[in-house]
């Protein structure tokens, strides 16, 4: 056997290994440490080059960087009851109407996605909206479930409209070099089709338990949640800078991750002087481990693709992606890239993604935008399609509401689809307006 094809079988069968562990968990282990133990590998194997790793780090540390700036930024608001008074005004406003608390949950959590980005708003949101529940339809779980499925469903699905709203938007918007402004004019319409698409699916579907009211009288107020109301204020500010900061990027050659950077070093510091929370805790809380997991996926498919352990899969996407590729053909591939989301999780895909966009001679936007709401749609359809799926069902079970895989199989896979195919259409759309 010669050497390229050893090396082939090589990177192959680690990328196999590595996918398949990340997948099953054994032990119930973070998907950073197969990941991480598979990265060590390619590069004691020499299956990867140094520079090439150099070119890993380029692409990926302004994503990195931003998505813990955007955490710590969720943090520092959270210490001071921000969401919590945000949950609190909007069910008072809902003025016990399960419908109108359905779309203002949706609401919220499709802002705080666009601005925070999914993992922030599963994080923050998931463990508020399971209390609020609790309060207002007391001892009644399965009428907690619609609204909890709904939302985390838009915290992922939701996450297309900008850059930061989504690791894997930052990702392959710095590998293409896109703007702030062109990206979210580009994925106004699709995140628009997929919000009307989404809402109504859960709703037609569980419209029975959304019905039901609920007393307004056993709600805190929501000034009750704020504990420092200057910080409150100063709180709304920083959130202004921070998308007026994402404009100016667009104008200006600034990485995102210094806009979120900057907004979340002011909090963090208000946050500590003010005594709502200590910078090493906020630190400490971050989601490092992701950052471990997004860096070592890189390295183990990049190794796999250098091989040529992918051309099965990158060789057809190529062909697709192309600026000579119709718009159906740019469509398939943005399937092909949900499906492969939903299989091996939505970060992988967007690495295979990224390396066929830069290998590709040409590419055209249309292209890069369906790749971009299939890695961010399609892995709804799974369980383990993203890792905001997995923290909010790791989170609802702490909240002693398991939900468990085939349940959620039978709840999203469908609505799933129809969002894709609206996001997708909606998309199809905006590519006549901004031709």
């Amino acid at each position: 056997m010669s050497s390229s094809l050893v090396h082939t079988a090589l990177a192959g069968a680690l990328l196999v290994v590595v996918l398949a562990c990340i997948l099953i968990r054994p032990r119930n282990i973070h998907v950073a440490w197969p990941a991480g133990i598979g990265a060590c590998l390619a590069i004691l194997f020499g299956l990867i080059s140094f520079p090439s790793l150099q070119t890993i780090f380029h692409t990926t540390w302004d994503a990195s960087a931003t998505l813990i700036a955007l955490f710590i930024l969720s943090e520092t608001l959270d210490s001071n009851g921000f969401f919590s008074w945000a949950a609190l005004l909007l069910a008072r406003s809902a003025r016990g109407s399960g419908w109108r608390l359905y779309l203002l949950m949706l609401f919220l959590t499709t802002i705080v996605t666009a601005l925070l980005a999914n993992d922030g708003a599963i994080l923050m949101l998931t463990p508020i909206f399971a209390h609020l529940l609790s309060t207002v339809y007391p001892k009644r779980k399965e009428l907690w479930l619609p609204f909890l499925f709904a939302t985390g469903f838009f915290a992922d699905s939701m996450s297309t409209l900008f850059i930061p709203s989504n690791l894997t938007n930052i990702i392959i918007a710095d590998a293409m070099h896109l703007q702030f402004i062109h990206f979210a004019l580009w994925m106004a319409l699709p995140t628009l089709g997929a919000f009307l698409m989404g809402s109504i699916a859960f709703g037609l579907r569980f419209h029975t338990q959304i019905n039901t009211m609920y007393t307004t009288t056993l709600l805190a107020s929501p000034a009750t949640a704020i504990r420092d109301r200057q910080l409150f204020r100063i709180g709304w500010l920083v959130l202004a800078g921070l998308v007026l900061g994402y404009i100016i990027s667009s104008f200006i050659t600034i990485p995102i991750s210094l806009v979120a950077g900057s907004a979340a070093l002011v909090m963090l510091l208000l946050v500590h002087i003010r005594g709502l929370r200590s910078i090493n805790k906020v630190l400490l809380a971050a989601p490092w481990n992701i950052l471990i997991y997004a860096l070592s996926m890189f390295v183990v498919i990049t190794a796999a693709f250098q091989a040529h352990a992918l051309s099965f899969l990158t060789e057809p996407l190529q062909q697709f992606v192309t600026s000579t590729a119709s718009s159906l053909q740019a469509l398939v591939a943005g399937g092909m890239l949900a499906v492969l989301s939903a299989v091996v999780n939505n970060l992988p895909a967007t690495l295979i993604g990224v390396l066929v966009l830069q290998t590709a001679h040409t590419t055209n936007p249309f292209s890069v935008y369906a790749l971009i709401i299939g890695v961010n749609i399609g892995p709804k359809l799974t369980p383990f399609g993203s890792l905001a799926t997995l923290l909010w069902l790791s989170i609802l079970a702490k909240h002693d509401i398991p939900i468990s895989w085939g349940r959620y199989l039978r709840e999203n896979w469908w609505v799933t689809i129809l969002v894709f195919c609206a996001a997708s259409a909606f998309l199809s759309l905006s590519h006549l307006i901004l031709h």
